[in-house]
């Protein structure tokens, strides 16, 4: 019996990743033996984590790094690129120029399951891929539908701008409504996001979704960093962070206080440690002014906690200062 289930559970995994599977035959002459990278696009800390694939290496293609889905692939005259995904999400080629030490990318499509073909050209700088699939339709059209939110850049390197994020949000609402299950949508509140900072339209947006696709994990996550952002907005409660075993801030550590500083850094962050000065300037004239100081340093290693607490020392920084052992400050 336990065979049985063991080859059960064999078939139905294999099942779900047939239908999971990608297969893009890429073609770029213009970058023979030149090497390309796949990726997703740049998101706050904790959206990395929801945005992953999976592509199958070989020998013209490489995983950079483990924690994301970043590929190098040395273009050949022919290139499939066989993967798995688990949902329709946003990618780009990017190349990076070593002579003139820039990255060119094409603009964001989507990678979903089912086997296209994408041709690209020498230029492929904010190139705009014609890939017909049912996501990557959905998208050009609401691209299209959302360009009156903008105002087009003169600047082929610069993004657009946007005029109005309360109205934008506004029309994603409605494509919402009439769209519940859309991966795109999800997509422009997470870029929104990014990009914009926080706005409680995010998560009213959010609720509009279908109850089904509430269920898969993406959405789940996006919402649950977007609910973390909320609950630390001004006044509302903050929920409890857990630094390490022994140490954890709750919202009854900040009551006490009539205002709480909380400087978030580490010992690589070169413009953190020379910003420090500043810090220690405001501490001492705040202090006594029922203003509570604390910095929370992005360290886990004993030789890296060391050197933070040195660089605290040289800076007479004498107020609290935490490790992020456990990085639940980040969430």
């Amino acid at each position: 019996m336990k065979k049985l289930h063991y080859v059960l559970l064999i078939f139905i995994s294999n099942f779900i990743y047939s239908q999971n599977n990608f297969e893009i035959d890429l073609t770029s002459d213009s970058y023979i033996n030149d090497s390309l990278i796949l990726g997703a696009p740049m998101t706050r800390k904790g959206f990395g984590d929801l945005y992953t694939f999976d592509i199958k290496p070989n020998k013209i293609i490489s995983k950079f790094g483990s924690d994301h889905s970043l590929y190098f692939i040395k273009v050949q005259k022919e290139n499939l690129i066989n993967g798995f995904i688990e949902y329709p999400q946003p990618v780009a080629f990017v190349y990076l120029d070593k002579k003139n030490k820039s990255a060119l990318g094409t603009k964001i499509f989507f990678l979903e399951k089912g086997k296209y073909k994408i041709d690209l050209p020498q230029d492929i700088n904010f190139l705009d891929l014609t890939i017909n699939t049912p996501t990557n339709n959905e998208y050009k059209v609401l691209q299209k539908a959302l360009e009156k939110f903008y105002v087009k850049s003169n600047n082929p390197y610069q993004q657009d701008s946007l005029i109005s994020l309360d109205k934008k949000q506004e029309f994603l609402a409605q494509y919402i409504k009439k769209n519940p299950n859309s991966y795109v949508a999800l997509w422009e509140i997470v870029n929104d996001y990014t990009q914009y900072n926080y706005h409680p339209d995010y998560l009213k947006n959010m609720n509009l979704f279908s109850a089904k696709f509430k269920q898969n994990k993406l959405y789940k996550g996006v919402e649950s960093h977007l609910k973390a952002e909320q609950s630390t907005s001004i006044r509302q409660k903050i929920p409890d962070i857990y630094l390490d075993k022994q140490n954890k801030l709750t919202s009854e550590d900040f009551k006490k206080h009539k205002l709480t500083f909380i400087d978030y850094w580490s010992t690589t962050c070169a413009p953190c440690i020379k910003g420090m000065p500043e810090i220690v300037n405001l501490y001492k004239d705040y202090k006594d002014k029922n203003v509570n100081f604390i910095t929370i340093t992005d360290e886990s290693t004993t030789k890296r906690m060391e050197l933070a607490i040195s660089i605290l020392k040289k800076n007479n920084a004498d107020w609290t200062n935490f490790f992020d052992v456990n990085k639940d400050f980040q969430k």
